[in-house]
């Protein structure tokens, strides 16, 4: 999908934001409108190359459901999206589900020390078409005890790098920081297909163990009427209130990378350089 953004925003913060997916390219198949006001509030028009209005709303920033860009809210029939850290590892894909104060940066950073490579910083994106999943590689979102972890365990220093990790949202829901998928590791090609997800939601645990075991729940995801995940292994990971990343690291790496892969199924295809102006595959 093909979209181009008119903005006024600094190029600089679209790249931060968006990465390899922010490209140069003719014949959009959807132009977004972005007109935003001092205090980052504004209005989000996207329309067909002909002028036609698909959608009008506030643009309140980048963190509402569905996200403004793209603009998944037009494209729910080609796209299901859900809050998750994903990772992936040769067949395997893996959608840590939790908020913002969750440890999944931690335990995405722990995998990545084992060979698993970053897919998306906030968002599970699949292919209603193919079920396949896409690489979407926006920054992470990290707040409260996620932050602090982030701080001890060096994935973010004392003073941001604006081309690694940026202060966000100070005043409306105390701090933030959001830090480029890269940091954890070399992420999977914007080009790959990759499997369908296996979902993991992180949860406390009542002691200093950490535990992984099947659990069934429902996802909050975009659209709701969705069915595509519906057969998806669905995973608890119970962890301390404080560290056990690398734990849940191993809990995952053993349990989950060994589980037989399906038959046929999706492989990550061969990279080749993206031609669009922001987009979630080429």
């Amino acid at each position: 999908m093909t979209v181009m953004v008119l903005t006024k925003l600094d190029p600089t913060d679209l790249a931060f934001l968006f990465g390899p997916h922010l490209v140069e390219a003719a014949e959009p198949q959807l132009v977004v409108k972005l007109l935003t006001n001092k205090s980052s509030e504004g209005e989000l028009l996207v329309q067909r190359p002909d002028g036609m209005l698909l959608q009008r709303r506030v643009f309140r920033g980048w963190s509402t459901m569905p996200p403004p860009l793209p603009p998944f809210a037009v494209l729910d029939h080609l796209y299901l999206v859900m809050r998750a850290v994903v990772m992936a590892k040769d067949d395997m894909t893996v959608a840590l589900i939790g908020s913002a104060c969750s440890p999944g940066a931690g335990v995405a950073a722990a995998l990545a020390g084992r060979s698993w490579r970053p897919v998306s910083g906030q968002l599970l994106v699949v292919d209603r078409t193919t079920g396949h999943t896409l690489p979407f590689h926006i920054p992470l979102d990290l707040r409260g005890s996620a932050l602090e972890s982030a701080r001890s365990g060096g994935l973010i220093g004392q003073e941001p790098d604006p081309a690694i990790w940026r202060q966000a949202h100070p005043a409306l829901a105390g701090e933030s920081v959001l830090v480029r998928p890269e940091r954890l590791g070399p992420p999977v090609p914007i080009t790959a297909r990759l499997a369908p997800p296996t979902l993991v939601r992180l949860c406390q645990g009542d002691d200093d163990r950490c535990r992984l075991e099947p659990w069934s729940f429902q996802p909050h995801i975009w659209p709701p009427a969705a069915t595509e995940l519906a057969d998806a292994p669905r995973y608890r990971l119970l962890m301390p209130e404080f560290g056990g990343a690398e734990e849940a690291a191993a809990l995952i790496d053993d349990r989950i990378q060994k589980e037989p892969p399906c038959p046929g199924g999706p492989r990550t295809d061969r990279e080749h350089r993206a031609g669009l102006i922001t987009s979630l595959s080429t």
